[in-house]
């Protein structure tokens, strides 16, 4: 596989944005904006966060049209793609009904359906078409976490205990494409992210929890393998609302592998709660 990343981004003048849910796709336009880039949205219909492009022009495709999404690329002489935010598996037949669709199809197929196989699979189907991937992060630099407590609350040292513990486990299942995040209450793990998404994982392991224990705290890290230009974990001030939603800790999260959309308010919403954020 050709490792097409580009490492000196002052030379880049121009990227397209494959655009689905929430705010990464908005942090990445911004941050070309900042940065003098020129940006060109293709928005994947049905997934994508229109109400944040307000003003804002952009190309809309069905996810499957893949023959139809590389010609309007090739048409807006873009050759750098970033991959950003969240969307769902949809019915995969429909890519036979488009003929770049059918090799993309035949080569997920190959590949396996796991997460991580089929993202890496649709990284090399693009490169092979001549695009280079750009890691969201490299234009949206402010989302990334830091090493360090971000929150006027801090781990306290049971929880650090709970955290070092949860790490290890945690990047242990990693490696069979288990899922990026766990919960862990007093040395015990609740759960562990598997298909239903870490909101729905905050949600079961917060009505099981142990009342009179120290509260749980959720981890996240990336994957020991995983294709790092895509799918990081992520949070943002709705996993902090859903956190205190059921009487969470804190959350402790890979720095420097790890992002935090919406920055300011999920930092600020942290505060209002209680609850830490810790960049491990």
């Amino acid at each position: 596989m050709v490792n097409n990343i580009v490492d000196n981004f002052s030379i880049i003048k121009k990227v397209a944005v494959i655009a689905g849910k929430g705010w990464l796709p908005r942090h990445v336009l911004d941050g070309c904006i900042e940065n003098g880039i020129e940006c060109e949205i293709i928005a994947i219909e049905d997934q994508f966060s229109e109400e944040l492009f307000q003003g804002i022009s952009y190309h809309v495709f069905p996810i499957h049209a893949i023959s139809k999404i590389i010609a309007k690329l090739k048409s807006l002489e873009v050759d750098k793609i970033v991959l950003a935010g969240a969307i769902k598996r949809s019915n995969m037949t429909k890519l036979l009904l488009d003929l770049k669709g059918a090799k993309l199809f035949a080569m997920i197929m190959k590949a396996g359906l796991n997460d991580d196989s089929a993202l890496k699979t649709i990284i090399v189907f693009l490169e092979a078409e001549g695009f280079t991937i750009i890691p969201p992060e490299k234009l949206a630099t402010s989302i990334v976490v830091q090493s360090g407590i971000l929150t006027k609350t801090e781990p306290d040292e049971a929880a650090v205990g709970d955290i070092k513990k949860g790490t290890g486990i945690l990047k242990a299942v990693a490696n069979f494409d288990i899922g990026q995040a766990l919960v862990i209450q007093n040395g015990l793990v609740l759960g562990v992210e598997a298909a239903e998404g870490t909101d729905e994982l905050i949600k079961r392991c917060g009505l099981v929890q142990q009342k009179d224990e120290e509260m749980c705290i959720l981890i996240k890290i990336s994957k020991p393998n995983q294709e790092k230009r895509v799918d990081l974990p992520c949070i943002g001030p709705d996993t902090i609302k859903n956190l205190y939603r059921y009487n969470f800790k804190g959350i402790a999260l890979e720095a420097g592998s790890a992002l935090i959309l919406n920055k300011e308010e999920a930092i600020a919403d942290a505060d209002k709660f209680g609850i830490f954020i810790y960049g491990i």
